[in-house]
């Protein structure tokens, strides 16, 4: 006698329900304690990769070598959490309110433009600069633009057309308040940083795109003249390069889904 096949492929619809339901339960997060086995994105070659190694030895750390490409991942469920910037997360979550900080700030670090270490310079010319804008209000304009009100839009700064050239390399996904790419051109407060640098040096600047893990060695080679992008000041890269004085405090934090956060009631919660 031939039997129905209703009740089997009853069961495969269950079990294929429970294990999809396994499946989402298992991207919910209730604090950072629940990332240790989770895995997390981290930029190739930052300080918040040595960080998240360190730290949470069990977790599956994964690099990648843009922001765009570990910001799609945490949005495509391919990672649990990534790392990264404060400042640019903020930004981020203002075009993106589907991902939320998560978690206290990790750790903070003074920000520093870098330098070869046999151009001192260079070096020296960019500090006189800092000190400079410090003093006359600009650097302080600068913050309150780009930083505290959310700027897109680059003023007018003189272009040095014909001085000796000045080649910067950076991130140009970096994201926003620093840099980023907007109507087809750099914008940012390191874009500001570098283009009125170059006016005070009577230098004609020049960017080259670079993912980030190749910043130093293309300082090295000489290929490019200074790191213009967002690079954490630390012993470790100071033994290859030479930094800028100070000119920024930034911190990190984890970033994750929105939905994937799960509160004390075992509900998707808002974030923290």
């Amino acid at each position: 006698m031939r039997m129905s096949s209703r009740p089997a492929l009853l069961l495969m619809f269950v079990f294929s329900f429970l294990i999809a339901g396994c499946a989402k339960d298992n991207n919910r997060i209730a604090s950072v304690d629940g990332l240790k086995e989770k895995r997390i994105g981290v930029l190739q070659g930052s300080v918040h990769d040595i960080y998240a190694t360190r730290t949470f030895p069990k977790a599956t750390i994964l690099q990648y070598k843009s922001p765009s490409d570990m910001i799609l991942a945490v949005k495509s469920g391919k990672i649990d959490a990534g790392i990264y910037t404060s400042d640019e997360l903020v930004d981020l979550i203002r075009q993106q309110p589907e991902i939320t900080l998560f978690g206290p700030p990790l750790f903070s670090s003074d920000l520093g433009l870098g330098f070869h270490k046999e151009n001192p310079e260079l070096r020296n010319s960019f500090n006189s600069f800092l000190k400079e804008i410090r003093s006359n209000g600009i650097y302080g304009d600068m913050v309150e633009r780009w930083m505290k009100k959310g700027e897109t839009t680059m003023p007018v700064v003189p272009k040095v057309e014909s001085g000796a050239p000045l080649v910067v390399g950076l991130v140009s996904d970096n994201g926003l308040p620093f840099t980023a790419v907007k109507d087809n051109r750099l914008v940012g407060f390191n874009i500001e940083l570098l283009e009125r640098f170059a006016a005070f040096s009577g230098r004609k600047l020049t960017y080259l795109d670079i993912q980030f893990g190749s910043l130093i060695p293309a300082l090295a080679s000489r290929k490019i003249d200074m790191i213009g992008a967002v690079m954490w000041i630390t012993e470790e890269r100071r033994k290859q390069i030479d930094f800028s004085d100070p000119y920024y405090v930034q911190g990190a934090n984890f970033f994750v889904l929105r939905k994937n956060i799960v509160t004390s009631g075992n509900q998707p919660g808002p974030g923290h």
